[in-house]
């Protein structure tokens, strides 16, 4: 019998003050994958078989623009989570959860301390489970198993390798009116002439290191979603 379930464990730091700038939020999404098989005995106590995770943990950030009155309130900063929730989180129900939690938990800390900015880590925890009813002499029967290859969702090493032959510094592309953006990824500055950048096909530009540790947990864009052709 297969079953799942995800939890969502939040936490937060605060963030340093600059006295000329309004306080800064930070929002942090990680999701882990992991699978467990569980056998039942016929006295009721569950062993576990096996567990191992489904895939490499993955992450995106936010920097939450600096408009007070949805930090204030609960509604509005659930609504406004969901919209820049969107372009990642493709799931309704888990998307609906996320900025539920996060909006509650961020309108907490404001009221609490308005004039403070928070990172703000979520750890969204997926677990796939197969329930084995039996007993417990049945163990050495399914531990033989051959267990089942894990896929991949990251992008080839063949595919890293080219993008990796493609990587440029500010001082190069100074006419390239988003390198005065940040990396979506570590939200520093991509006009750094000292770190290596890299543009993908879609046209979207990620610190080198930033992007290629993106793509070997996510083939795809992190902006855009558009998938990494090998």
């Amino acid at each position: 019998m297969a079953a799942g379930g995800i939890t969502v464990k939040l936490n937060s730091t605060n963030l340093p003050l600059d006295p000329m700038l309004p306080p800064t939020f930070i929002v942090e999404l990680r999701f882990h994958s992991h699978y467990r098989k569980l056998l039942r005995t016929l006295e009721g106590n569950l062993i576990e078989i096996e567990a191992y995770p489904i895939s490499p943990t993955s992450f995106v950030r936010y920097r939450i623009q600096p408009h007070r009155r949805h930090l204030f309130v609960e509604p509005l900063c659930k609504s406004y989570l969901d919209v820049i929730f969107s372009s990642v989180v493709h799931n309704d129900s888990l998307r609906d959860l996320l900025s539920r939690r996060i909006a509650s938990f961020l309108v907490f800390l404001v009221r609490r301390q308005p004039f403070l900015g928070y990172y703000v880590v979520a750890d969204s925890e997926f677990t796939h489970e197969d329930l084995i009813e039996g007993y417990a002499n049945d163990l050495t029967m399914i531990i033989d198993e051959e267990h089942q290859e894990v896929v991949q969702r990251g992008a080839s090493s063949s595919a890293l390798n080219k993008l990796k032959e493609q990587r440029f510094f500010a001082k190069q592309g100074d006419d390239d009116d988003r390198l005065s953006d940040d990396c979506v990824i570590c939200l520093e500055e991509l006009s750094n002439s000292e770190v290596a950048l890299t543009k993908l096909t879609c046209t979207h530009i990620f610190h080198e290191q930033c992007i290629l540790d993106w793509l070997k947990a996510q083939n795809s864009c992190p902006t855009c979603r558009r998938e990494l052709e090998d």
